[in-house]
């Protein structure tokens, strides 16, 4: 191939326009949709943290505990796995907090923060655009030694327009002055999962953050997130392995601490399991595997297009080779074609991939704080849109090269040579059909079982009202108050809410139902004249709320009662339970009155409430869940949830002026309705289909594009064959089924190869169905619907034309 090649393609196109325009088009739809996936796939596998150094070494780790994966790390099983791993070269810790900063002259703001140990930032290896980072040695437990803060190049953009001399100033955090030493790299904002921090404090400075810290604020502090570097020639497997022993060490040392089904796991940035990376990297496999089918039909499309548009120029390719062009001249002419097409419709898509990255957004729930996608392009984006195009020149390019050079001379030279009969050369393209449109009942059935399990999932009750219900939260510990502040705070607020017009019922809580605050609190649980199996783990998920909690959420007290005020930090421990718990621990016997130790108090039982949608709603066997008095546990950070008479809207005004009544300096934090809280987690289900729904869509607009074109080209290369037809008796009617059963044969094959096709494909989506098995006959039987119906209406107008074809104009032409 050389620059005349390209020049002449280029002509030829030039000539063509329409052509040109629907192949550009449908590439750029197909690479588009692939970069896009490919772009994600970068944001959270291979370049989540720009600035960082060494990507690739980073490793993340997380607990599991009852069970269940995704639990954070304590600050000591930290320091232990750091000391004695050999896998590791070295390890950082930190954790994600909401922070209530105060800069003079300007209102309180609540940010979301990091507090990390003093090697965080060597570890890293990011470097300060203004002033500096913690030290690395610094003693972790050198409490109050280090209140100092480095604030992240967007805010400092943003709340301090970027002023360099900020380095020295003090800042109130949570009421206490910090000094500011630096400010983070542009682009940078944490590495936790998606999540955008606006700062990091190193975790000497936990004691001054709380207005009650404990004589050691680390023992027993949860961590978000332990990121630790692989030795170099170490493998996941080795590490993983040596984690888990020393997960078996720990819990031998500190046995009645953790139980034998507390574990540790190594992940990659794409399989944490808190933030939101895991979740993205839990559907990008299936997006990646759609975006390769769309891709397959807009090649086998695009090949087809290539094909006719040879065909058209057969007697040309005739001329050429009578005159003496060799095989590798049409070959190179014909590949000079498919590559311009393939370069114009990478760029093309690549252009559509920034916004369709970014368009993603959208689909992701509001979580109340700021994301962090790295979702710029690098040359890991380009090289794969380069390979792409590459790949698309080879693929595409072959059936037109193969049919350009078994043109024959004297066919082709002869007129009318192949006007009749021509079946034998569109069977290739016949084939490239049906395999195109398995690929898309492959899609279509995908797409039904994920809508078929994302109605499933909203339309499961969740044990729960979700209506006319207005929440909020705010966090007492930030603003200063110490126990008994805090309690008689929660108990005043009560009493305002309850006596405002239009609320029905109110209470606070630390977890909102199907909320993401405060879900999964576990703590160390005992029963008298309980014998535990070997093995079994003695821990269970506890909430703390307050007053009439069951009857504000709308959920039935199965036996027992409600907590009321005079369940208070001076009356007995009681504790109300779940139906999980009580068939666990108490299978035969009524559990009301009986006792359970928790937090080393004992806590006398005297409710019981049915299972509901705690956390997932696609949970069918619910975790035992204990709820206790918050009066009798104090809570700091609160949640706090009005039921109206009338609308949640209805008492924005109220919730804000009986919080400001009671201290005005307090911010109140995320309002937003019950059902807008579930409405996160029923959007985290109805993603996965509304993504491929999109592919759905688009790899039917493909097929019926090919259909299309390859049906109105057989119609007008057929036409002396319909005109001797019709000239010969036949009706146009006839003509119009005979145009039709062609594109229904095509079908037939489409469908029997994508019905073997999507057994397979349907085992890939199992793990992400709810109430669907892989083979639901509704799926099935509405994709081959939909498809022979794009299959009917792609080829309507070509067999109206075939039945509109005059027999004398037509043969007189030929």
């Amino acid at each position: 191939m050389n620059f005349n090649d390209l020049r002449y393609a280029l002509r030829q196109l030039r000539k063509a326009p329409g052509f040109t325009i629907t192949a550009v088009l449908t590439l750029a739809l197909g690479i588009g949709a692939l970069t896009t996936v490919a772009t994600w796939t970068n944001a959270v596998l291979y370049n989540p943290w720009p600035r960082v150094a060494d990507q690739r070494s980073i490793r993340l780790i997380d607990a599991t505990v009852l069970g269940n994966d995704g639990y954070s790390l304590q600050y000591d099983q930290f320091r232990f796995v750091r000391a004695q791993s050999r896998s590791f070269s070295d390890a950082t810790a930190f954790s994600i907090r909401l922070l209530n900063v105060s800069v003079p002259g300007k209102q309180a703001q609540a940010v979301m923060a990091s507090t990390v140990t003093a090697n965080y930032f060597r570890f890293l290896g990011v470097q300060p655009q203004v002033g500096r980072f913690f030290a690395p040695d610094a003693d972790d437990r050198a409490f109050g030694s280090h209140d100092e803060v480095v604030l992240s190049d967007a805010y400092w953009r943003d709340r301090f327009a970027a002023d360099a001399g900020v380095v020295g100033r003090t800042i109130s955090i949570n009421q206490h002055a910090f000094t500011v030493i630096g400010v983070g790299p542009k682009d940078f904002a944490g590495i936790y999962s998606g999540v955008a921090e606006a700062a990091w404090i190193p975790i000497s400075a936990l004691r001054d953050l709380s207005a009650d810290p404990g004589p050691d604020p680390l023992e027993h502090f949860g961590l978000e997130g332990v990121a630790v570097r692989l030795r170099h020639g170490v493998s996941d497997a080795a590490a993983a392995a040596e984690l888990h022993t020393l997960a078996r060490r720990f819990e031998l040392a500190q046995r009645g601490n953790q139980g034998s089904h507390w574990d540790l796991n190594l992940r990659d940035s794409a399989h944490f399991e808190r933030g939101l990376f895991g979740f993205v990297g839990q559907v990008i496999p299936v997006l990646f595997a759609a975006s390769l089918l769309l891709m397959a039909l807009v090649c086998i499309n695009i090949a087809s297009l290539l094909g006719q548009h040879a065909a058209r120029r057969r007697r040309e390719i005739a001329i050429r080779t009578a005159l003496g062009a060799t095989p590798g001249r049409i070959s190179a002419q014909v590949f000079a074609e498919t590559a311009i097409l393939a370069a114009a419709g990478a760029l093309a898509g690549w252009a559509a991939s920034l916004a369709m990255s970014r368009a993603l957004y959208v689909l992701l729930p509001s979580f109340g704080f700021p994301l962090a996608f790295n979702l710029q392009t690098d040359t890991r984006i380009l090289l794969f849109v380069a390979v792409v195009a590459v790949v698309v020149t080879l693929a595409c390019g072959m059936f037109p090269v193969r049919q350009s050079l078994r043109v024959s001379q004297k066919e082709a030279l002869h007129a009318g040579g192949a006007a009749v009969a021509g079946g034998a050369r569109r069977l290739p393209q016949r084939i490239l059909l049906g395999v195109q449109l398995g690929l898309c009942f492959v899609v279509l059935v995908c797409s039904g079982l994920m809508t078929r399990s994302a109605i499933n999932t909203v339309a499961r009750d969740p044990g729960f009202n979700r209506a006319n219900t207005l929440t909020a939260a705010f966090d007492l510990s930030r603003a200063g108050y110490s126990e008994s502040r805090g309690l008689a705070f929660q108990a005043a607020l009560l009493d305002k809410l309850r006596s405002a017009p239009g609320v029905q019922g109110v209470t606070i809580t630390s977890h909102l139902p199907m909320g993401d605050q405060g879900s999964g609190n576990t703590q160390g649980l005992a029963i008298p004249g309980y014998v535990p199996a070997k093995g079994e783990e003695m821990a269970v998920v506890t909430d703390w709320d307050g007053p009439d909690f069951f009857r504000a959420m709308g959920i039935s007290i199965l036996k027992g009662r409600d907590f009321t005020t005079r369940d208070d930090a001076g009356a007995p421990g009681v504790a109300v339970i779940n139906e999980a718990m009580a068939r666990r621990y108490w299978p035969r016997n009524d559990p009301i009155g009986r006792s359970v130790v928790v937090a080393k108090k004992s806590w006398q039982i005297v409710g019981i409430v049915p299972n509901y949608a705690y956390s997932d709603p696609q949970a069918l066997s619910p975790d035992p869940v204990l709820y206790l008095p918050m009066a009798q546990h104090y809570y700091p950070y609160t949640l706090v949830a009005v039921r109206s008479r009338t609308t949640a809207g209805a008492l924005a005004g109220t919730l804000r002026r009986a919080v400001a009544g009671l201290d005005s300096g307090l911010p109140l934090e995320d309002v937003r309705t019950l059902a807008q809280v579930g409405d996160q987690r029923y959007q985290l289900a109805r993603i996965p289909a509304e993504l491929l729904a999109v592919y759905a869509g688009a790899s039917l607009l493909v097929a019926m594009m090919g259909l299309y074109a390859v049906t109105a080209y057989s119609v007008i290369e057929r036409n002396r064959e319909f005109a001797v037809r019709m000239a010969l008796g036949s009706t146009r009617a006839a003509i119009f089924s005979l145009v039709l059963r062609g594109s229904g044969l095509t079908a037939a094959f489409g469908l029997i190869l994508g019905g073997a096709a999507s057994i397979a494909a349907a085992r890939l989506v199992r793990s992400m169905l709810f109430g669907v098995t892989p083979f639901d006959p509704v799926s099935y039987f509405a994709a081959a619907l939909l498809l022979l119906l794009t299959v009917i209406l792609s080829g309507l107008a070509p067999a109206r034309r075939a039945a509109t074809i005059q027999p004398m104009q037509a043969l007189r032409s030929e």
